[in-house]
């Protein structure tokens, strides 16, 4: 059977010699030899199942390219050559058991100063990263408990999950990287104090989040760039949409207000990899209660929020709190019909013209709140054909 490149993640610090060493052979036994670094990953070759001796050698500096002098000092003692690590150390492996390894006290005390000078600066660098990415995500609703306990299912569409995402893969890192530098301190400290190496149980743990960071910081990065590069929104014609109207409610004598800001002639349309798809738009008539001091909700109007939900207990949530508007109490429950799993209507009672309909199909929730002289009930048929068209 055919065997093709293998990917890993380090299960200990990259610093961590003794452990990366150790991992190293265990792979070799396992039929993988090392093969190469790209940032946190480890590409390995398939071959022979091989007991290995594998030798990190530190570098003075950031390798750019091979050092022919250390390359062929480890040859001549009987080892190969098999690549570097994070451009931090040459990896050297042999099958003798009687070959010596040629590590200078010196470089190596050089290198892990090097090496903790460059995790310092990194954690600047870490610190700086925690701030653009949960910033970029970040709202002032996501940490209210109110709003958390609430109203979570709408939070859900201004971006919750992605934040919370983006909160667990940084802390992840964070506590990685600590236990990484104290693994690091500790590893240096037993150098310098000549005392037995081994992989810490810190630095290993340090692997174990770092890999598990892995997934949430790519989700994380790819809602990121879908966002950057669309902004999640996707407008289109309320012109064929198949979307209610107040002409189709109120009739052809309905006079939309000119306004393009409560007149909408596109469905505002919004959807991304980790927020759930949404649809927007409402229509205002030209009324003499524009700027008259009078209440805006007086004026005959047609609003509506859709909003389509991976699971349908989620979207069964969220009609539950689009019922907090005008209290919940004050919501009749009617029969499911037209395909329709829940239909609540509210009607104001010192305003009878106004009302609000909440309807649910599976993960599917709209929204609908109407100003106007018709029975919004029985336009339940429409609303139940626009569910099925998105």
């Amino acid at each position: 059977m055919k065997r093709h490149t293998a990917v890993r993640f380090p299960p200990v610090s990259g610093y961590d010699i003794p452990g990366l060493e150790r991992w190293l052979q265990r792979m070799a036994a396992r039929g993988m030899q090392f093969f190469m670094t790209i940032g946190p990953f480890t590409l390995f070759l398939p071959a022979e199942p091989a007991s290995l001796r594998v030798h990190l050698e530190p570098a003075r500096t950031k390798i750019a390219e091979d050092d022919p002098e250390i390359i062929g000092l480890y040859a001549s003692a009987g080892w190969t050559h098999l690549g570097d690590f994070r451009k931090n150390f040459y990896v050297f492996a042999t099958q003798e058991p009687d070959a010596q390894a040629h590590t200078d006290p010196q470089v190596l005390n050089y290198a892990l100063r090097r090496f903790f000078r460059q995790k310092l600066l990194g954690g600047a660098g870490l610190a700086l990263l925690n701030f653009l990415v949960l910033s970029f995500f970040y709202s002032s609703r996501f940490t209210d408990p109110t709003c958390l306990r609430f109203q979570w299912a709408e939070l859900l569409s201004d971006g919750l999950l992605s934040w919370l995402l983006a909160l667990l893969g940084m802390g992840l890192t964070d506590l990685s990287y600590l236990l990484g530098l104290f693994s690091l301190w500790k590893f240096r400290r037993q150098i310098r104090h000549d005392l037995p190496t081994a992989a810490t149980p810190a630095s290993r743990l340090a692997g174990v989040l770092s890999a598990l960071a892995v997934l949430p910081l790519v989700l994380v990065a790819a809602e990121f760039s879908f966002l950057y590069f669309t902004n999640g929104y996707f407008p289109y014609d309320l012109a064929g949409s198949g979307f209610v109207t107040m002409a189709e409610i109120e009739g052809p004598e309905f006079r939309p207000t000119g306004d393009t800001m409560f007149n909408m002639d596109h469905i505002s349309h919004g959807d991304s990899p980790l927020t759930p798809e949404s649809w927007y738009y409402q229509q205002w008539e030209s009324n003499r209660v524009f700027g008259s001091g009078s209440s805006l909700a007086d004026i005959p109007h047609l609003e509506i929020n859709i909003t389509r939900y991976l699971l349908p207990a989620v979207a069964e949530r969220r009609a539950w709190e689009w019922r907090s508007w005008g209290g919940h109490e004050n919501y009749q429950a009617l029969e499911p019909a037209h395909g329709l799993e829940e239909i609540w209507y509210y009607q104001n009672e010192r305003n009878p013209g106004f009302c609000y309909l909440v309807l649910r199909k599976g993960g599917l929730v709209m929204r609908v709140e109407y100003e106007g002289s018709k029975d919004l009930t029985q336009f339940l048929p429409r609303f139940a054909q626009m569910l099925d068209t998105l």
